[in-house]
């Protein structure tokens, strides 16, 4: 039996990220995984400048930026190839650089794998399946058993029992520990059934093909978009009575991929099929256990969000954890992991399902109306991310979210006497406070609030986001939480103390509960 404080059970990028945060802060970490390593093939293709601040946050922004590509413009076309709607992910986002970036995973993976090689307080059980999850008086138990992937035989005969403070399940769909927790899932009512096809073009190969497209065509919806900084995929709908393993064979993927691309000009990596679905589990946590990303909530890919879903939940839940492992904060702080995630990845999850509609027509008719829409300059609004609406955040005397308050917050360079700084770098993983002028309290070193003065005295941010935040909110300062996002901000120096009031009530509230 070994003992640990916290077990990831399934090491995905979602897992990875919490461990690599957990770790980072001290703690002991084991993990279930039943591949022996990460997984070869690509599925996940996209990440957003939130994912990436993440990355660069755990000190591999720049390894993953080796293998990832800006996603450039995202072309939605008619069936007659017509430009409906060019949303441009090369803007400059809030936390700097692109909005979005296409990728390799299994690339991304090794990379976060190096990152934890070496951690002494890392147990990794691979090529093992968790076959059991309790939650006992204080701690919880999941029996292992050496398991083949690729078979699925698992050998229960030699079992072995974890023993740790909490359990995470990251362990996608099918999540032993969502059962074990007994939580309900609700289904937000979008089933799609859709061939994926990844391919590699040989050396040498251009592609006369839209760099990242949807072909919104009735007889056939198609999605071709960069897989990484060299490879394509091609996403082609089901059409009524076709079946799966039909569909999927070498002679029909080659038959569906000919108007883009033949065997000569490359090579197929991955073929398989998925059902998109919309699923949010209702129940997040039970006393020592929880779960994160596919295993929380899965969504059809519209939106590139599965994945920087998964990594949002594993940044938001490994700061909560982080204080109530250390004995900072009482175990019911992490109930304000499901009340602010939940909401905010439902949000994600009907945009997503909402931009799916439009793509999905499958009737001429229906077609050609919405493309009428488009054409007539009927557009859908942009999609606009939510902010956190509930939790840990700062609140008015009505009870609604202060300036800031569950907002993500600005990201930039820092510059103060010929050194440069990631305004999260000096942050290192807590609260930090920005603000235009020193603002002093005992209370900034007993919670691990990190001050950050700009201007003449203090840190430029080069390129200036900071600073236009402030002016564009008339605040002097704003308090952001350990996972990017606002807890409050004040316009004047004599409600900072308030402010630190609320941070107070906000954990002290969570110890209470």
């Amino acid at each position: 039996m070994l003992d640990t404080d916290v077990i990831i059970v399934g090491f995905g990028p979602t897992g990875k990220v919490l461990a690599a945060r957990l770790l980072e802060a001290g703690h002991r970490v084991a993990i279930v995984e039943r591949w022996p390593q990460a997984y070869p093939l690509p599925r996940a293709i996209g990440y957003d400048h939130e994912a990436r601040r993440i990355f660069y946050a755990l000190g591999v922004g720049p390894d993953i930026d080796a293998i990832s590509a800006p996603m450039g413009v995202y072309t939605w076309y008619n069936a007659d190839w017509k430009v409906m709607i060019a949303l441009d992910q090369m803007q400059e986002s809030i936390s700097g650089g692109a909005i979005g970036y296409s990728f390799d995973q299994p690339g991304v993976e090794r990379i976060l794998e190096r990152r934890l090689e070496g951690q002494r307080e890392l147990r990794r059980f691979t090529s093992h399946e968790a076959v059991a999850v309790r939650d006992l008086d204080g701690h919880v138990e999941v029996d292992i058993a050496p398991c083949d992937p690729d078979t699925g035989k698992v050998w229960d005969t030699e079992r072995k029992t974890l023993c740790g403070r909490y359990v995470i399940g990251c362990d996608g769909a099918n999540s032993i520990v969502r059962s074990a927790m007994g939580v309900p899932r609700d289904d937000l009512g979008f089933d799609e059934p859709w061939l994926v096809v990844d391919v590699a073009p040989k050396p040498g190969v251009t592609l006369d093909i839209p760099y990242s497209a949807q072909w919104c065509n009735p007889v056939r919806p198609t999605t071709i978009v960069p897989s990484g900084a060299v490879n394509r995929r091609w996403e082609f709908m089901l059409l009524p009575g076709e079946t799966e393993d039909g569909i999927s064979t070498s002679e029909r993927v080659w038959e569906l991929l000919s108007p883009w691309i033949t065997p000569d000009q490359g090579s197929l990596i991955r073929r398989a099929t998925y059902r998109f679905r919309s699923m949010l589990a209702r129940g997040w946590r039970r006393g020592r256990m929880l779960i994160a990303g596919d295993a929380a909530h899965l969504m059809p890919p519209f939106m590139g969000q599965g994945l920087c879903g998964g990594v949002r939940d594993a940044w938001n839940l490994a700061w909560k954890l982080d204080l109530v492992l250390r004995g900072l904060a009482d175990q019911a702080l992490l109930d304000q992991y499901e009340r602010e995630r939940s909401p905010h990845i439902e949000a994600v999850i009907r945009i997503s399902m909402e931009l799916g509609r439009v793509i999905c027509v499958s009737d001429p008719e229906a077609a050609a109306r919405r493309d009428a829409a488009f054409f007539s300059g009927d557009l859908p609004p942009p999609p606009q991310f939510p902010p956190l609406c509930s939790g840990v955040i700062a609140r008015t005397a009505d009870g609604k979210p202060q300036l800031a308050g569950g907002e993500l917050m600005p990201h930039d360079v820092l510059e103060k006497g010929g050194e440069r700084r990631r305004l999260d770098d000096l942050a290192a993983g807590g609260f930090v406070l920005v603000s235009t002028r020193p603002l002093d309290d005992p209370r900034l070193d007993r919670l691990g609030i990190v001050p950050v003065v700009l201007g003449a005295d203090g840190w430029r941010d080069v390129d200036g986001r900071l600073t236009a935040w402030l002016e564009r909110n008339r605040a002097i300062a704003y308090l952001q939480r350990p996972d990017f996002y606002g807890f409050g901000a004040i316009s004047r120096s004599e409600d900072f103390s308030g402010l630190l009031d609320e941070l107070e009530q906000a954990l002290i509230v969570a110890r209470s509960a």
